[in-house]
């Protein structure tokens, strides 16, 4: 067995943590987003989550305007997700997120889809984001005060890097 990030076990968060993140959505399941199988289809989990980390990324790091403020934004690299549970119709749920991790030029996110009639996590998302110059269209660091807000983030809730274990951030050696 090797040591890759996706070999690790991860620790699953309680209720009470994950109702501490920033929430994205608190719903229910609507009939249009049910498939064959009597339960949520992926690609509406797959929506809420990637939308969870965005909406925290541009509320709380960045600012709505930040690419045409700044000419940079962030770009989805690299994504792994877990189903770990089903949600069915009229059932509620909500979505959460964070930060696990910064460098200065990339952002590690979690986004955890919350059952709320069973209080466990049904699904989870880990994000690596990009920083993006818009106009060279290639990666580049993070202007100070955004990477202070990103960190701050990451510091806010620190259990969250022990559940984002899927995905690691790339550090210069």
């Amino acid at each position: 067995m090797t040591d890759s990030p996706a070999a690790r076990p991860t620790a699953q968060p309680t209720t009470a943590q994950v109702l501490a993140l920033h929430t994205a959505t608190d719903t229910t399941v609507p009939e249009d987003h049910i498939d064959e199988n009597g339960h949520m289809n992926i690609g509406h989990y797959f929506s809420a989550a990637s939308w969870a980390v965005w909406d925290l990324t541009t509320e709380r790091v960045t600012g709505a305007d930040y690419i045409a403020r700044r000419g940079s934004s962030f770009f989805t690299v690299e994504h792994r997700i877990a189903y770990l549970g089903e949600l069915r119709l009229g059932e509620r749920y909500s979505v959460h997120a964070a930060l696990a991790g910064r460098t200065d030029k990339a952002l590690h996110g979690l986004a955890l889809v919350l059952d709320r009639e069973r209080d466990r996590v049904a699904c989870r998302m880990e994000v690596v984001y990009l920083h993006v110059d818009m106009d060279a269209r290639r990666s580049s660091t993070m202007p100070d005060d955004v990477a202070a807000r990103a960190g701050a983030e990451v510091a806010a809730h620190p259990w969250v890097a022990d559940v984002a274990t899927g995905l690691s951030l790339r550090r210069p050696s």
